[in-house]
């Protein structure tokens, strides 16, 4: 499926988000994070939303997140030859888009391709991107999200377990996992761990809601 360009372009804004999390709930061994506006924080553990992006989602249609990196010296008028909006994130330049798979833009280097990434509903949907810094030991909260979640993992380790097992990722990984499905992510290895995320959601909704259904078995603790 091929989204228009003019639709993709990038909006930094203030996305709904998760209720925030207590004020403690980003440090260094949090049990309780949650993605929410960076508001300047972006370079903290924690995960920091920094932009959303308009998206035509049509439930079981394809989407595709594609992660570019541009140079340090990239202008604004490279970013929009690029066909979307510079974002920066651990330092770095980043384009990022969800359009289809053979999407390329005009610059930049390619780091990921993740996807198919398939709406749980038809009707307009938001990207909601984030940067995501744990330190080993910290954990996300028991959440579920209203469509697909994908993360970039550039430095670092990480691991995600679901009702349907667990899945880890190092650095050059990319992981996705389907909507509606409860989670918990962690902080593993000895390493900080770095990534760029983006929530797949309808527009309106909450990226992310809190679940109490469901505990994780420890399973991306085990030795």
């Amino acid at each position: 499926m091929f989204v228009p360009i003019a639709s993709m372009i990038l909006m930094l804004a203030s996305p709904a988000s998760m209720p925030a999390p207590p004020a403690d709930a980003h440090s260094a061994h949090a049990q309780d994070v949650a993605c929410v506006p960076a508001e300047g924080r972006a370079e903290q553990p924690g995960c920091w939303i920094i932009a959303t992006l308009p998206v035509a989602g049509t439930a079981g249609s394809p989407l595709y997140w594609q992660v570019y990196e541009l140079p340090a010296s990239a202008s604004p008028a490279a970013t929009a030859l690029a066909g979307g909006r510079l974002v920066k994130a651990y330092g770095r330049n980043w384009l990022l888009m969800m359009a289809d798979r053979g999407w390329k833009p005009k610059v930049g280097r390619h780091v990921a391709t993740v996807g198919p990434m398939l709406p749980l509903t038809s009707g307009p949907h938001t990207a909601s991107f984030s940067a995501a810094m744990f330190s080993p030991g910290m954990r996300s909260r028991i959440h579920t999200h209203p469509g697909p979640e994908a993360w970039v993992v550039l430095e670092g380790e990480q691991c995600l377990e679901t009702p349907e097992g667990t899945m880890r990722g190092v650095a050059g990984d990319s992981m996705m996992v389907r909507g509606g499905i409860p989670m918990a992510l962690f902080g593993t290895g000895t390493a900080t761990r770095r990534a760029l995320v983006v929530i797949l959601h309808p527009t309106g909704q909450s990226p992310g809601m809190i679940n109490h259904d469901w505990q994780p078995t420890g399973s991306c603790l085990a030795p």
